[in-house]
């Protein structure tokens, strides 16, 4: 059979089955270490809920301009013996319609997505859990700025891997030593650029206890693949009983009370 022979419901068919492969091959379990769609934080489940209210109308219009390009290509296809078609100018209705329309809806996304944009971008509140985060290939490592986690001469608690209290805010400042890094901790918040000679800031917080995976999401050399690191959440009283445990035994073996 020919190409020009295969019918447009066959052709219809097979681009919905290969869309539906190349759909579904990234897709992994919903509660995968790094599935942004299981957010275990409160600025992950606002950038969801804003992914979310950006897609739906996407695949909205997704859907009806393709059902108006099929039935286009099927109702006004060329026959044999066709002659000339008609020649027509614009329609001035329809296309001040659809001038308007996507500016409406276009107005609609912006207004939720620059409020949010606004409130994810401010800084940490004063009750906040002040960390530093610094990058270098191939490592990171959190030191506590709070005061009452400093030692004897003033110098800040540090871990290879975060420890944070449930429920209560992250402000981290972020900073590399070598290359441009990013810190992304899915389940939490999104991604930020970790960049030498400037201090970015990310906040973000935990609203369940748990272990959640934390990378580089920034192609940063050889080592880029080993570059990562967990985030434990623990209820307030095993945070602090945790960080007096590593103090005192560090982090290898970890300690129970590290343990959610």
């Amino acid at each position: 059979m020919k190409l020009g022979q295969v019918s447009a419901a066959k052709l219809a068919t097979i681009a919905l089955v290969v869309a539906t492969v190349v759909a579904t091959t990234g897709c992994g379990a919903l509660g995968g270490d790094q599935n942004t769609f299981n957010p275990a934080g409160d600025v992950a489940q606002k950038q969801l809920d804003l992914f979310i209210l950006v897609l739906i109308p996407a695949v909205i219009v997704l859907i009806g301009v393709t059902a108006a390009l099929i039935y286009v290509l099927v109702r006004f296809r060329r026959r044999a013996g066709d002659g000339i078609p008609k020649q027509v100018h614009g329609n001035n209705a329809l296309e001040i319609g659809w001038t308007i329309a996507p500016a409406l809806l276009l107005l609609g996304i912006a207004v939720p997505t620059v409020a949010a944009i606004i409130d994810l971008g401010g800084e940490a509140g004063e009750d906040a859990l002040h960390v530093r985060v610094v990058a270098q290939q191939w490592n990171w490592r959190f030191d506590y700025l709070d005061p009452e986690y400093a030692d004897g001469d003033g110098r800040p608690f540090r871990t290879v891997d975060l420890y944070i209290p449930v429920d209560r805010e992250v402000g981290a400042e972020l900073e590399a030593l070598d290359v441009i890094h990013s810190f992304w901790i899915p389940k939490l918040a999104g991604k930020q650029d970790v960049v030498p000679g400037r201090t970015n800031t990310l906040k973000f917080n935990a609203t369940e206890t748990g272990v959640f995976a934390g990378q580089c999401a920034e192609f940063c050399g050889i080592g880029h693949a080993r570059m990562s690191f967990k985030t434990t959440a623990l209820e307030p009283a095993q945070f602090e009983a945790c960080l007096k445990s590593i103090a005192e035994e560090g982090e290898e073996p970890l300690p129970a009370a590290c343990v959610p």
